[in-house]
């Protein structure tokens, strides 16, 4: 019983481990990535479909980035996480397929309040 508890507690524990993939940190859970922070010096950045041989299916952080311009987010990513571009002021717009997005993706002050006209989500087929 005893072993069960440690491996069990094992699993959990390097199933929520972050692992760094070039400019990216992320999760993996069920063989599925979640994107946890980016870290790369920003402007237009497209989001991989696959990190590590690992489907990236959701966006929970971009982490504080605020030279990022803009974000492409590819078809493998079916969700965007609760304030997942919180950080990033300089978000002008964000190309996605997504099926589900969390509340308040952005923060306050954030772009759509700063510039309502400049601000724009695309939807891609």
């Amino acid at each position: 019983m005893k072993k069960s508890i440690a491996l069990l507690a094992a699993f959990v524990i390097a199933s929520t481990h972050q692992t760094l993939w070039g400019d990216w940190a992320y999760s993996v859970s069920d063989n599925q990535a979640t994107v946890t922070r980016y870290s790369g010096d920003g402007g237009e950045v497209v989001i991989p479909a696959v990190m590590n041989e690992i489907p990236v299916v959701k966006i929970g952080s971009f982490g504080k980035t605020t030279s990022v311009t803009s974000v492409t987010i590819g078809n493998s990513v079916t969700s965007i996480g609760d304030w997942a571009f919180a950080w990033c002021t300089s978000l002008l717009s964000v190309t996605l397929p997504i099926l589900s997005v969390g509340d308040q993706i952005v923060s306050q002050p954030n772009p759509i309040q700063a510039n309502p006209k400049k601000f724009v989500i695309r939807v891609s087929p």
